[in-house]
């Protein structure tokens, strides 16, 4: 593992053009509650996104109703759009959404998808497999996934009072860092830094010095000047990351887990047993992921 140094300064970070994946169902509302949130707190455009996947389709429909379909999705979408005054032109592609988001995030200059899951049949067809990796794996800009267990929606803007940002301490935790600080000073927000030594490395080597090395390298993270505004907390546990890292969330209740993506990050051809997929799956507040663009 590579020595990290402490962070110079702390780039301010800004959400300009929002990409709102709507799937017309109970769980979007949710979604676009953050969506257009987060629209009102940065002065951002929101464009609403439907793909209509034809292979999707025919799991339940005849091939000679798919236009009908697709018709349908057009208004549905657009109705939507006329409904809650987005800024955005609506946007629809037939096929995969896993093809159409890497253009649209080209073409409308994305900084941000926001995407939202309904129940488990929804986390299925949403977050397991070819579709959700695709997205996670090839989207240059920040995901944010409103999991089934989010009840909290913002009433008007987004302000994240308290952010609880999760780290392995790997290469990439330096660019998610700056993502977790600079949205902490837009709201003046509280952030935890946490990491959980596997119970495997605790057999290992010597518990208690793993957790200090583990406190040292989170402390590297926060630039001196972050803290003149920003209080972190750290806090380091032993035992299973996901179960730590949900009972954390479930006991502190933070607006939001902002979780860093190691470049070229493929899940290994298991994201259902990822931790990416287990925190957006039981996480109550929404799960903000950054891929580090920068070291691709």
């Amino acid at each position: 593992m590579s020595t990290m140094h402490a962070l110079p300064v702390v780039n301010k970070i800004s959400f300009k053009n929002i990409l709102f994946l709507a799937d017309f169902t109970e769980s979007s509302q949710g979604a676009m509650a953050y969506a257009v949130g987060f629209a009102n707190h940065f002065g951002a455009q929101v464009y609403p996104a439907h793909a209509c996947d034809p292979i999707i389709l025919t799991e339940t429909a005849a091939p000679n109703i798919l236009d009908e379909v697709e018709e349908n999705s057009r208004r549905r979408l657009n109705a939507l759009a006329k409904q809650n005054n987005f800024n955005g032109t609506p946007l629809f592609a037939r096929g995969p959404v896993a093809e159409a988001v890497p253009k649209w995030i080209a073409e409308h200059g994305i900084d941000l998808i926001v995407m939202g899951t309904h129940g488990r049949h929804g986390l299925k067809h949403l977050l397991m497999g070819s579709v959700a990796e695709a997205i996670f794996r090839n989207a240059t800009c920040p995901v944010l996934t409103v999991g089934p267990h989010v009840t909290a929606r913002p009433s008007h803007d987004f302000k994240a009072e308290n952010i609880l940002f999760p780290t392995d301490l790997g290469a990439h935790a330096e660019f998610a860092t700056q993502y977790a600080l600079s949205i902490a000073q837009e709201s003046r927000a509280q952030v935890t830094f946490m990491h959980v030594v596997s119970l495997e490395d605790a057999f290992q080597r010597d518990r208690t010095e793993l957790v200090a090395d583990s406190y040292k390298k989170l402390e590297t993270l926060v630039p001196a000047e972050a803290k003149k505004w920003c209080k972190p907390e750290m806090v380091v546990e032993v035992g299973d990351t996901v179960k730590e890292l949900l009972g954390f969330a479930e006991t502190e209740r933070p607006d939001m887990i902002l979780l860093g993506l190691p470049a070229g990050k493929k899940f290994n051809g298991g994201f259902h047993s990822s931790v990416t997929y287990n925190l957006v799956a039981g996480a109550p507040c929404p799960v903000l992921t950054v891929r580090d663009v920068l070291n691709d």
